[in-house]
């Protein structure tokens, strides 16, 4: 039972109006369901990069903002989409050429040896 806690319904107005003993959280049910997919994952490929461990810390912080939303009045949480929405097309776009450009300058961090 321990290990099922973490997974039910903390909201008593949505655990009233069911006529069942334990309610599970359905997004708390996703988020396990993604650490779970990411950890074998990881657990057979490793982590082979930044987009790899960028998903796997927002899967460990998933749950904590989850918990944070459910507390939100349904106002914030309107608010907090739209204005992440509006950020979508603000400023330049990057292109792939600008990551990978090619400096005259050596990098500090090169080791001056041919590869």
């Amino acid at each position: 039972m321990a290990l099922l806690t973490p997974l039910l319904e903390k909201n008593v107005l949505k655990t009233a109006s069911l006529d069942v003993p334990i309610v599970f959280s359905m997004s708390r049910v996703v988020v396990l369901a993604f650490a779970v997919a990411m950890l074998r994952q990881v657990w057979t490929a490793g982590i082979t990069g930044w987009p790899d461990a960028t998903l796997a810390i927002s899967i460990v912080l998933a749950l904590p903002v989850v918990g944070a939303l459910e507390r939100c009045a349904p106002e914030q949480l309107v608010d907090l989409t739209r204005t992440l929405l509006n950020r979508f097309g603000v400023g330049d776009a990057r292109t792939l050429a600008s990551v990978y450009a090619v400096t005259t300058q050596p990098s500090k961090f090169d080791d001056h040896r041919e590869d």
